[in-house]
Order: structure tokens, then C-alpha cells, then sequence
């Protein structure tokens, strides 16, 4: 009897192993060959030389809503005009009234839509505890022991810098693009971009001006960072999270801290926000399984395995990202504590206790029907939620099966041989979302392998760039920039 259960119990587990090692096999694609490396010429020491000086402009944003000092983006162009002649000279330059950038680099076709290529011009501040923990000053540009140093370097100045040092070597060619190219600098990415990038895509609306595509900052070439992935591999973002922060407000009764009531407004606070731990967002697989499937056989296995069969090893996923915050972020909407406050003495029970939490919204969330589950999860009349500085949707994905993000993955690869290269899921806010509404086809990408060292240094102490990073960097933006400038991208 056992037998007849047995059997076809174990001929079930077979087929459905056989049915798994399919899916498995088929998910782990081999990636194409690099092609050609990049050609386009480049001597490092005065690339690194232009960007001390530009490091050396203090760009900082002055807080939440205050943008850097207009006198310090008045001394940032003016140095950029300065090194940068031919693109002063040979592309038209527009200022907008908040000091923001944009440089038109006209083609010879005027029927193809234009490409535009972003970056920013403002950095975060340099926290002053810190400045005794700096191996050289946040703003000094010190070029030493193999790295250029100083705030920005890696976000966003060193992209700024090598873009134009790319055009400005396009131009000694006489190269002349086919297709329009825009070239979008703003100054406030560091919170928000409404007044940089928002105002540059709003304008760019205005005069009816589509777009093929946009490139701005993002993923870069990361190394040891993905599980189950050893080779370099550049993760291009094609969407990005959302952005919502919550204030919560509890309210008690007011008194003296010899008599407490049974539940005061920390404690009712406390409760709110340990329920928001405990309920996380459901888990959504999309991206990371992109991501994966595009790394194809560069990654183990076993990864592959897992990934290949979400269907049915969602959870043990799951678990696997419990210690993991990246990939966490990856698969979920998440729910961050941020700010608490209450009480102003030892001895007084608080009326009121507050707190922040921010979000970051999966595509498929949204602003309105998060906030409609975080009331649901609290669901306690004493608590109230609201969302004061509103927030925005996830910006959805851009294609991945098309020449634009076709001929980017091949850039790549020529500049970079043995990198792979993946879709990303952006998990923070760059100025590309602002660019959405006039481009269907926006990706985030930066030119320079990551460490997990170097990611631990952006915004934070002794920033850096490598020198060896800056050519590659150049002769990426050079190639791409023909690619992309051509009559046909492919």
C-alpha cells in the first residue's frame, strides 16, 4: 500500500525536478561577447587636473529645500567655460534661472529625436564632526596615492567632468552628431530636482521637445555586491522606487510620571510603529528575477536555480533576504523609522509623541495606496498619519528589449570586457524621474566599478575617485555618444 503512494509520489518529485532544472537551464543564457574595446584617446592628468578644480567649487545644498549658493554655481560655470572651450564654443548654452545647465549639441538631422545625457552640479554637505576623519579636506581636490579625493568626486562631479571632457575630445575630432544631443546639468538632485533637472524637463516640455532617451547616474560596475555573482557587473537602472515619508502624531494624557496611565503617547507610538516593522509590504520578485536572467550563467547555480523558480521558492527567497538589505529593498516596499520624538522632561508624560518613517515605493505601489495600508496596519484612532511633503509614484520600468538599451549594454561591455551587465531597480532618487514624462526610455548607469568600500564613501568620509576610473569614464561617454548621435542606434 505504502508503495502505490510511494511511486508515483516520487515520479511526481521527479518530473517536477526535471521541470525546475529546464527552467534553470533556459534562465541561465550565456551573455554576449564584448566587442571591440573603446578607442577614443584620453591622457588622465588633465581629466583629473579639471576635476579637482571643479571639486574645489563648494556646490554644497544648504538644506532641505535650498540649493547651493548661486555665487558658487556663478564660480562653476564660469571654471567649466573655462576648461572647456569647444563645448562653450560649438554647442548653444542655456541658464536657467536657478543656475541648472543644459548645452544643445545640434545634429545634422533635424526629423530624429534628440538623446540627452544628465548629471548634477550640487553635492550633499560635508558633516563638520567628521572633517578630523578626513585623510585629506573634503574640498581640497587632492589628487594622491592613486585616487583624486573631495566631495563629489563620486556623486556627481566626476560624471559632470567626464561627459564634458568627452565632448570636448568628440569635437577635436570634428565629429558632428547626426542626431541632436542634449547635455542636462542640475543643481539640486541632492533633494528632490525640482529646481535643476524638474525645471529643465519642464522646459524642455514646454517647447514640444521629445526625447529618444536619457542616461543619467545610477547603477554602477559593482563587485562582490550580487550573491552568487563573482564577475563585475554593471547594473543599468531602468526604474526606480518611490519616495514617501510619513509623520505619525499619538496623543495621551498629559501628567505627572509618578502616575502613569496604562498607555502613554510613547507607548501608543511605540505600538504603531512596532506594528509597521512587524507587516511588511508584500514581496514582488520582477526586478531582482530581471536582474538575474540578464546576469544569465554569470551568476552560480544554485542563484540560478532559486531564481528560475520563484514560483515556488519565493519563501526560501525571502529568508535568503532577511539578512541581506539590498536585495530586500529589491523585492518590497519598505518601511524605514527615521525620526522619533517626545517629551521634554524626565519627569512629565508627554501629550504627544511623534515620529517619521520613510518609504521606498515598488513599482506597482503607489503614494495613495500606501498610505491606505500603513491606516489599515495601525488602525488606532489615536494615531494619526499624514504625508505633509507629499512624495512621488515609482517611475516605471524602461524597456530592456530595445536598440537604445541594446546599444547602452554594449557600450558597456567595449568599455569594460568580462563586465555583465543587468537591469536594475534603482532603490533611491536620482533627477532621471523628472525626465520621464517627455522620454519613455530612461536609464541610470555610472561608468566606474564600485566596491563595496567605495559605495560606503558616497556621502560619507574621503570620498574618491580612482584615477585609473577616469579614462574608461571618457572613452564611455565618447562612444556612447556617437552611438547614440547616429542616424540608427543599434
Amino acid at each position: 500500500m505504502i508503495l502505490y503512494i510511494l511511486v508515483p509520489l516520487a515520479v511526481l518529485l521527479l518530473f517536477l525536478l526535471a521541470f525546475m532544472l529546464i527552467r534553470t537551464t533556459l534562465f541561465m543564457k550565456t551573455p554576449p561577447p564584448p566587442g571591440p574595446a573603446a578607442s577614443l584617446a584620453v591622457d588622465v592628468r588633465p581629466v583629473a587636473e579639471h576635476l579637482s578644480e571643479v571639486i574645489r567649487v563648494e556646490t554644497e545644498d544648504r538644506g532641505p529645500k535650498a540649493p547651493p549658493d548661486p555665487v558658487a554655481l556663478t564660480k562653476l560655470r564660469a571654471l567649466l567655460s573655462q576648461l572647456y572651450p569647444g563645448v562653450h564654443g560649438h554647442l548653444q548654452r542655456r541658464i536657467m534661472d536657478s543656475g541648472a545647465l543644459v548645452f544643445v549639441w545640434t545634429g545634422s538631422r533635424h526629423d530624429l529625436l534628440p538623446v540627452l545625457l544628465a548629471a548634477h552640479m550640487d553635492v550633499v554637505p560635508v558633516d563638520p564632526t567628521t572633517l578630523d576623519q578626513w585623510q585629506y579636506p573634503p574640498y581640497s581636490g587632492e589628487i594622491a596615492e592613486g585616487y583624486l579625493w573631495g566631495r563629489g568626486t563620486l556623486d556627481d562631479k566626476g560624471q559632470v567632468v567626464t561627459i564634458l571632457e568627452a565632448v570636448e575630445g568628440l569635437l577635436k575630432t570634428g565629429y558632428q552628431p547626426e542626431r541632436t544631443i542634449y547635455l542636462a546639468f542640475g543643481i539640486d538632485e541632492e533633494i528632490g530636482g525640482e529646481n535643476g533637472a524638474g525645471a529643465i524637463a519642464a522646459a524642455l516640455e514646454a517647447d514640444g521637445i521629445k526625447l529618444e532617451a536619457i542616461l543619467d547616474e545610477g547603477g554602477g560596475l559593482v563587485e562582490g555586491l550580487i550573491p552568487g555573482v563573482k564577475a563585475p557587473t554593471a547594473t543599468v537602472g531602468v526604474a526606480e522606487k518611490g519616495y514617501l515619508s510619513v509623520h505619525l502624531s499619538a496623543t495621551g494624557i498629559a501628567g505627572h510620571s509618578s502616575t502613569p496611565s496604562r498607555q502613554t503617547a510613547i507607548g501608543i507610538l511605540g505600538q504603531a510603529l512596532a506594528r509597521l516593522s512587524d507587516a511588511q509590504f508584500p514581496a514582488r520578485y520582477q526586478a531582482v528575477e530581471t536582474l538575474y536572467r540578464e546576469i544569465g550563467s554569470g551568476a552560480t547555480f544554485g542563484i540560478q536555480f532559486v531564481m528560475a523558480n520563484l514560483w515556488l521558492l519565493g519563501a526560501l527567497l525571502q529568508r535568503m533576504t532577511a539578512d541581506a538589505p539590498n536585495l530586500n529593498a529589491l523585492i518590497r516596499t519598505t518601511i524605514a523609522p527615521t525620526i522619533v520624538k517626545g517629551g521634554i522632561k524626565d519627569n512629565i508624560l508627554p501629550a504627544q509623541a511623534e515620529a517619521v518613517i520613510n518609504l521606498r515605493l515598488l513599482p506597482g505601489d503607489t503614494v495613495e495606496s500606501a498610505l491606505e495600508r500603513l491606516n489599515h496596519i495601525v488602525s488606532d484612532d489615536r494615531v494619526t498619519l499624514s504625508a505633509p511633503d507629499g512624495g512621488w509614484d515609482p517611475v516605471p520600468p524602461s524597456d530592456t528589449d530595445s536598440p537604445i538599451y541594446r546599444s547602452l549594454s554594449a557600450t558597456i561591455r567595449r568599455t569594460f570586457p568580462g563586465a555583465l551587465v543587468a537591469p536594475y531597480l534603482v532603490l533611491g532618487a536620482t533627477d532621471a524621474r523628472h525626465y520621464a514624462r517627455i522620454c519613455p526610455q530612461v536609464y541610470r548607469f555610472t561608468p566606474y566599478i564600485m566596491t563595496k568600500d567605495e559605495l560606503g564613501r558616497v556621502h560619507g568620509v574621503n570620498e574618491r575617485l580612482a584615477l585609473d576610473a577616469l579614462a574608461p569614464m571618457v572613452q564611455f561617454y565618447g562612444q556612447l555618444l556617437q552611438t547614440w548621435g547616429a542616424e540608427t542606434i543599434e
